[in-house]
Order: C-alpha cells, then structure tokens, then sequence
C-alpha cells in the first residue's frame, strides 16, 4: 500500500462507500418486499371482508330466525337472548319510552305480552346495511299474527361485534298505523 498518496484511506472509504451501498440496496429490497407484501394485502382484502360480511349477514339473519321462533314458542328468554348483556344496549318502542339493558327488555316484553298473549311473529323485508367492521345496521318489518289488532311495523336494529360474537346493541322498534 502506499501510505503516501492515501491508498489506505482511500480503501476504507471506498469500503464504506460500498458498504453504505450495499446496506441502501438491502434497505430497497426491504421496502419493496412490504410494498408488495401490503399491495397483496389490499387486493385479498376486499374478498377477505366479503367472506367475513357475508358470514355477519348469515349470523344476522340466524339470530333474527331464531328470536321469531323464541317468540312463537312463548320463551321470552330466549328471544332476548339475541340482544347484547350490557346497559349500552337500548330499546325504544311504543310510547318513546328507553329501554337499557336485556334484563330490563325482557322484563318489559313479559308486561307487554302476557302469557298466551304473544301471538305468532314474523319480520320481513330485511335491509342488512354494513356500518363499519364490526356493525351492521339492520331494517326491517315485523309483524304479530294477534287477532283482533294483529299490530305491525318497522324497526331498525344495530349489531354490534362484542367478545360473543354479533348481537343487537340497539332497536327501535315503531308500530305501523
């Protein structure tokens, strides 16, 4: 080597040039692995979420199933059972009146219909709407086979997914005239 001219210098910072180039190299080949990585993501996304809306719709439309035919069975308890346990969850109804908390609607269902006095329910028209990823805002009809009223109406659910999976976080529930 030749200590005069800076030879031994000039190899250490041609090592580091090269070395800082080779570390940026390594440092783009990072970045465009999680570019890509990420871009595949987003592509798979939308069909990930349409696989997972699609089972929310069909538990949905389960828990709607199976609050009917609680109902036409007579058991109140299992009927409310599709709502969440928590005091966030609300009720309104005839009257205007709120209702917080299943406990409290259950209770309200069993002062409001009595006993043998509950008729046969159906809901139709089914509006599932997705708010975000885990809420589903829902419309739709009901109807109470109770002669000689035989009420009816509209109502707008809320879903909400807590650790128990999809449950009703709010209904508004409006007789027709």
């Amino acid at each position: 080597m030749d200590f005069e001219s800076g030879g031994m210098a000039t190899g250490r910072r041609e090592h580091r040039r090269n070395g800082a180039a080779a570390q940026a190299g390594r440092c783009r080949r990072r970045l465009l692995a999680l570019a890509v990585a990420a871009a595949t993501a987003a592509c798979a996304g939308p069909a990930a979420t349409r696989a997972t809306e699609a089972e929310d719709r069909a538990d949905i439309q389960r828990i709607l199933h199976e609050q009917d035919e609680a109902w036409n069975r007579g058991d109140l308890h299992a009927f409310v059972a599709g709502y969440a346990e928590s005091e966030r969850m609300t009720y309104v109804g005839k009257g205007g009146a709120i209702v917080r908390g299943r406990a409290a609607l259950e209770e309200r269902y069993r002062r409001s219909y009595p006993e043998g006095k509950r008729g046969t329910l159906t809901f139709g028209d089914l509006d599932v709407r997705r708010l975000g990823p885990d809420d589903y805002l829902v419309l739709g009809t009901w109807a109470l086979a109770l002669p000689p009223e035989n009420p009816h109406g509209v109502f707008t659910l809320v879903f909400e997914r807590g650790e128990h999976g999809l449950s009703i976080i709010h209904d508004h529930s409006s007789g027709a005239d």
